[in-house]
């Protein structure tokens, strides 16, 4: 009798079965709108066949699985697209930020502050000893000063809130990968058991998903069930185990963040790929934070000159003219508003050649040339190359003036690959050579390269030696070494950062306008007769001009002290005319172009847009790509209503048919139990 049961089995199976899969659908349903949430699907077939004796009894419908409905491709282009999207949004919030400091074109901006200062110099050049303009000139430079330094902090305050952000999006990728390692546990731990944790596995790749558009993420499933994730070649989760990234400073006494994986034997930098935290960095610019950083826009103004000077075939008359513009070369280096370090190397005579060091000690450095020549001595240049490479400069612009009347190596001809390993030194230690010598040593001699030969390859110039006029030769040597070091703090190098870049072409531009203001306002003479002083300084003296560091010379809070002339004659206008022009002048070099204070900023003002076009068309394109690729695996893993609600009839009629077969068996059983009984 055993055997009639069976049939109650089978409807049993099914009925359980078709339960199952409308409860899942169900929970498909109530999940219509979860973030992240895949929809799943129960896996029916027939149960395994059981042999009782000769009866083979099949025992209705078995559930193999409920199966998460997803792709790991779709997934995979979702999370590329998404990473990019993350990298140029990041982009173009700071364009916009930047753009919004600098109020141009249609806000009154740098440029609407720098024509008013320009035109009140033009006003005054008209009427030189008017009080009244005077005063104009002052508020108009007093507002020009106020609007860079305002200008400063918000650049500065930009710059610490995309820092402060960098962090906290380290942190966030942080606690993402503590989640999935902590999911992984779970998941392994389940599957262990025979189990799918669908809804674990939905929660830790919503977290996959996030992740991916912080960092460039690859992410490997393990046969175990477990994720593992990759960034940079390094692993941030394996298995139940995370490996933590932290924000450590990017050079010393700086405050910027970088990211580093942290390890036991210490932090080691690793490459984020694109995405947010990539997007932020460059934003910011991936330079040292420290107080008066090159890299982060600070001009740098400081050059290192050292005079090597050759004793073996000049004369007294020769080395006292070396000597005697000494004084010059400084007192132009000053007027021209540069740092400058003084280094002597006498070469050529019976002592050996050796770098002295006399800091600003001009004086010292005058009574350490030599009075009279070292004859029946001959000159090596070597001993001026291993003089000057043997130092350890710094951070610094570096110069060698050559003063000789010899050609390179002397008597002894200095070969071809004598002369290469000269270049190689020099530009190994960044060394830019210029040489004061006679015209015929000029060009190759006996065999042996010229000058110009050494110069040119270091980025330097020759000078006439024979020259009457030291003293114009000698400002000739200062007004290079001063185009070399404005050429070098306007050069923009090629690279991806925004902020720290705008920040170094505009004080490059803050920078060279107010020494050329300085130094015309120095040759100058006040109402009163006496010299002009400084126009422009440093809020801190330690630091150069730029901005957030300028001001107004105390000694201008008497109008009276505007230097307008070149002497005290009445309508005397020269110096204000002078520093009027200087908006049109050719001072800017940079990049490969001479521009006018006024074309460079314009420039600026298109680098900017360029980069701010560029970043919202990506952002754009991205932002499409994003929803397409959504769209795709939102075709396979979403929640359709028409289909769950065709699934829950289909599963309501499979559940109602067994339930009738159970109520059949039931009755016949009855009829068999009550009837044939008796």
């Amino acid at each position: 009798m055993s055997i009639s049961f069976f049939g109650l089995d089978n409807a049993i199976s099914g009925l359980t079965a078709n339960q199952k899969a409308l409860e899942v659908t169900g929970h498909n349903v109530a999940n219509l709108g979860t973030p992240g949430f895949a929809r799943q699907s129960v896996v029916m077939a027939s149960a395994v066949t059981r042999v009782y004796g000769n009866w083979r009894v099949e025992m209705g419908v078995d559930i193999q699985q409920i199966r998460q409905i997803r792709h790991i491709f779709n997934d995979n282009i979702y999370r590329t697209q998404s990473n990019n999207l993350g990298y140029w949004e990041a982009r173009s919030k700071a364009v916009y930020d930047i753009e919004q400091i600098l109020g141009e074109p249609m806000m009154s901006g740098f440029q609407s502050q720098l024509n008013n200062f320009w035109d009140a110099f033009q006003e005054l050049s008209k009427n030189p000893e008017s009080l009244t303009v005077r005063a104009l000139v002052k508020q108009r430079a007093d507002t020009l000063v106020k609007y860079l330094n305002q200008v400063g902090s918000q650049i500065n305050k930009l710059q610490s809130d995309l820092n402060d952000e960098i962090r906290a999006r380290i942190n966030e990728v942080n606690e993402i990968t503590e989640k999935i390692a902590q999911l992984n546990v779970k998941i392994m731990s389940a599957e262990a058991a025979g189990n799918l944790p669908n809804d674990y596995y939905d929660q830790r790749n919503l977290l996959a998903d996030r992740l991916s558009k912080l960092v460039q993420a690859e992410t490997y499933l393990t046969p175990d069930g477990s994720m593992d994730i990759l960034v940079g070649g390094y692993f941030l989760v394996s298995k139940g185990e995370q490996y933590k990234l932290v924000a450590a400073p990017n050079d010393d006494y700086s405050y910027f963040y970088t990211p580093k994986l942290k390890t036991n034997t210490g932090d080691i930098n690793i490459d984020l790929g694109t995405g947010i935290i990539k997007g932020l960095l460059e934003a910011r610019g991936e330079v040292s934070g420290a107080k008066g950083s090159y890299s982060n826009g600070t001009p740098n103004i400081s050059t290192d000159i050292t005079i090597a000077v050759d004793v073996s075939n000049t004369t007294s008359d020769y080395l006292a003219k070396v000597k005697d513009q000494v004084d010059t070369l400084v007192n132009d280096l000053i007027s021209r508003g540069l740092d400058y370090n003084l280094r002597l190397v006498v070469y050529g005579g019976s002592n050996p050649a050796a770098n002295v060091n006399f800091g600003k000690d001009a004086a010292a450095l005058k009574a350490a040339i030599p009075d009279t020549p070292d004859t029946g001595t001959d000159n090596d240049f070597q001993d001026v190359i291993d003089a000057v490479t043997g130092n350890n400069y710094g951070d610094v612009n570096k110069y060698l003036l050559v003063f000789t009347d010899k050609s390179i190596n002397g008597a002894d001809v200095a070969d071809d690959d004598t002369v290469a390993s000269y270049v190689t030194a020099l530009k190994n230690k960044g060394i830019t050579m210029s040489v004061a010598t006679d015209p015929a040593w000029y060009e190759e001699v006996s065999g042996e390269e010229g000058w110009g030969y050494l110069a040119s390859q270091t980025g330097g110039k020759l000078y006439d030696i024979t020259s009457t006029d030291y003293d114009a030769l000698v400002k000739q040597i200062t007004y290079d070494i001063n185009y070399d070091v404005n050429t070098k703090i306007a050069d923009t190098p090629s690279n991806l950062n925004i902020i720290s870049s705008v920040r170094k072409q505009l004080n490059a531009l803050i920078n060279i306008m107010a020494r050329e203001v300085n130094k015309l306002h120095l040759s100058g003479k006040t109402l009163s007769g006496n010299d002009g002083g400084l126009f422009f300084e440093a809020i801190d003296s330690s630091r150069p001009i730029e901005l957030g560091n300028i001001k107004l010379s105390d000694a201008l809070a008497d109008v009276n002290n505007i230097a307008a002339s070149t002497s005290d004659a009445n309508g005397d206008n020269r110096i204000a005319l002078a520093i009027a022009n200087l908006r049109n002048a050719d001072l800017m070099t940079g990049n490969g172009k001479i521009l006018s204070l006024d074309t460079y900023y314009q420039y600026i003002i298109l680098d900017i847009g360029n980069k701010g076009l560029e970043a919202d068309t990506m952002v754009e394109s991205y932002e499409s790509l994003v929803q397409q690729a959504d769209n795709m695996r939102q075709s396979i893993m979403g929640v359709s209503l028409d289909e769950e609600m065709t699934n829950m009839i289909k599963f309501k009629y499979a559940y109602n048919a067994n339930s009738k077969l159970i109520d059949v068996i039931n009755q016949l059983l009855e009829t068999v139990i009550f009837h044939l009984g008796r």
